[in-house]
């Protein structure tokens, strides 16, 4: 990933309260962590999305859910490729929020598909409960959990239309995107509406650079925490190296401390985005948030400094900070010194005008 990409999503996600977005490997482990992280957004907001925290849980955890059971990843599913990884976002805007998967399908499944949506967005609220109703009392279950048992209840929970679309991959697979949406009855329009073509095209965008996590919104420690935990656990499948684990794993910790710490704060938030991405063998770790300008002078002279010494220099200008400075008021920039012992490349940051303000971009390689 570059800079510039963190400043890109940066400003199309501006008017969000909340955007997550995720592509790669999904289990039932780190539902638990996208909710407590939606929850946490939810409860910071405003008193129209408190009304509806359980629906939107709800609809998360099905959706997602919805991805775990039919997204191909048992043994006797489709075959898979790094290349088309499932996706799963949770964004808000105002007062609407957007809940989005994406999974691969046969394509001689999208017509009975179609028909079932279709047919589910032309009922109305009592005819889809009657619908509900039919399936579970005849007991139509099918391999995998229902015979569309989840659509229905996706579309009498979020109470609008499902909009969904499919993407051709070749001859025998297609991506399938279903979004679901949800605002309160009293609010009239769609207020910054979110089109499904746009998250077509922002998956695209990170399929190409394969980039596996998007955050945008409020960093504290209820949000980083529920981040972390979901990486680490994505890590641990993964068969790689115990050191690249371990450093990557320090360096997520202080960027996102860093963030939680120092952004800006507007409005009662600390508005940033966060990014991982995965090339070859390489991590890229990046984030973008507004600081003042004391603090991007301070920390421009922070990085230039680190990025100058050899490993060898940083080693032994760590251990005379940690001697010298450690009872600073302002804290002995162990974090910057810490991330530049673990990245494989020197420090790549940026600084963009952004009002009266400055935008700090940082992107570090492992």
């Amino acid at each position: 990933m570059k800079t510039d990409h963190i400043l890109q999503f940066y400003n199309i996600l501006r008017k969000e309260n909340l955007c997550f977005i995720y592509q790669g490997d999904f289990s039932d482990g780190i539902t638990d962590k996208i909710v407590s992280l939606s929850e946490y957004s939810i409860q910071n907001s405003n008193q129209v999305m408190l009304k509806m925290k359980s629906k939107i849980s709800f609809l998360i955890v099905e959706c997602f859910q919805n991805i775990v059971r039919h997204g191909g990843n048992g043994p006797n599913d489709i075959n898979r490729t790094i290349t088309l990884p499932s996706l799963f976002s949770a964004r808000s805007t105002n007062d609407c929020v957007y809940i989005t998967s994406a999974n691969l399908i046969e394509n001689k499944q999208i017509p009975l598909l179609k028909e079932k949506l279709e047919k589910l967005n032309n009922l109305d609220k009592e005819a889809m409960k009657a619908m509900y109703l039919e399936i579970l009392t005849n007991n139509q279950m099918s391999g995998k959990g229902g015979a569309g048992l989840g659509l229905v209840e996706m579309a009498r929970k979020s109470g609008n239309p499902l909009e969904y679309g499919f993407e051709n991959e070749n001859d025998k697979l297609s991506l399938f995107y279903l979004m679901l949406k949800m605002k309160e009855k009293e609010m009239t329009g769609m207020d910054e509406n979110i089109s499904l073509d746009s998250v077509k095209q922002m998956h695209d965008v990170m399929r190409k650079e394969n980039i596996l996590l998007v955050y945008k919104g409020d960093f504290s420690q209820e949000t980083i925490l529920p981040i972390l935990k979901m990486i680490e656990d994505n890590l641990n499948k993964h068969q790689e190296e115990f050191g690249i684990k371990k450093k990557l794993y320090l360096i997520l910790v202080e960027v996102l401390q860093n963030v939680s710490k120092h952004a800006a704060e507007q409005k009662g938030r600390r508005d940033a985005i966060f990014m991982i991405g995965k090339r070859g063998q390489k991590y890229s770790v990046c984030t973008g948030n507004i600081v003042d300008d004391v603090a991007a002078k301070r920390l421009e002279e922070k990085i230039n400094r680190v990025n100058s010494y050899s490993k060898e220099e940083l080693a032994a200008y760590y251990r005379k900070t940690l001697k010298e400075g450690i009872a600073s008021e302002k804290g002995a920039g162990l974090g910057i010194i810490d991330i530049a012992k673990e990245s494989s490349d020197k420090i790549v940051f940026d600084l963009q005008p952004e009002g009266n303000n400055i935008f700090f971009s940082l992107n570090i390689s492992i």
